[in-house]
């Protein structure tokens, strides 16, 4: 395959003066040397690295294709909305945006290359992705630090209706800004793992990242953290289960496509 891939690179620089042709094929997909060239550049990659991504893009296309999976409007519209709800936005107000830039077909196209893919892996690893209650445990027990945690937090909330007040606030807390201020201690228990583990992010004498709470915008400072104590397995449980997943997966798809790659036909063009 080393000796295929070198072949076809020596191809391609004796070949750089043809404006477009088709260099390598995969599974009878082509690859271009004017796609070769774009994909350099936008992604600062050598031309060896662009066409081990385009040769693996095309691994994807090819067993999307074998598989007939496909993405239909609705599952776009779906995933726009979800998006722009997690930017605080209306679908309308999102669409708006990308139409402005001129992006908006060329993002809907993107996005629907992205759910082919997420659709292909997920097929690929469903049936491989149990976690046992001894994996978990066993996680827990060598990465304990990584729940270790404050006993109580100090902490002042800002809140506002617009981000860019809070943003204003950070970088200058002297700011005239009408904010709504609150100071609280919370106990580590009471907190939900979202905030727990964003206090424990945030050192002393900083702001966390803005929040978007549906109701409006909030930060915190955080002023003090008291103490410290693991949090039980049964809290963190779910947490690291997706952990575990995540890694399990990306080890299911590495083997995957290296051994499609070994069976695949790709064919270097003079």
């Amino acid at each position: 395959m080393k000796k295929l891939l070198i072949a076809g690179l020596l191809c391609l620089g004796l070949n750089a003066k043809v404006i477009d042709k088709i260099i390598v094929t995969v599974n009878d997909i082509p690859i271009t040397t004017y796609e070769l060239a774009q994909t350099a550049k936008k992604m600062d990659l050598t031309k060896e690295k662009a066409l081990n991504y385009l040769i693996d893009k095309k691994l994807i296309l090819s067993e999307i294709k074998r598989r007939n999976i496909s993405v239909d409007d609705f599952e776009i519209e779906n995933a726009m909305e979800n998006i722009a709800k997690q930017n605080g936005m209306s679908l309308f107000e999102f669409k708006n945006i990308l139409l402005q830039r001129g992006e908006l077909d060329s993002f809907k196209k993107k996005l629907k290359e992205n759910l082919l893919k997420q659709k292909l892996f997920d097929q690929i690893v469903q049936t491989k992705l149990g976690i046992t209650p001894e994996e978990i445990k066993s996680y827990y027990q060598t990465h304990k630090n990584d729940f270790k945690i404050f006993k109580t937090v100090q902490v002042t909330k800002y809140s506002a209706n617009n981000s860019e007040i809070l943003k204003k606030i950070k970088e200058n807390p002297l700011s005239n800004l009408q904010v709504k201020t609150q100071n609280e201690v919370f106990s580590y228990n009471e907190l939900p793992l979202g905030l727990l583990f964003l206090f424990k992010q945030t050192k002393v004498g900083e702001y966390t990242p803005i929040i978007n709470d549906g109701l409006g915008y909030s930060m915190f400072y955080i002023a003090r953290k008291d103490s410290q104590v693991y949090l039980p397995l049964d809290k963190v449980e779910n947490i690291i289960r997706n952990k575990l997943i995540e890694q399990k997966r990306e080890m299911i798809l590495k083997d995957y496509f290296d051994k499609l790659r070994n069976r695949a036909y790709i064919k270097f063009f003079n």
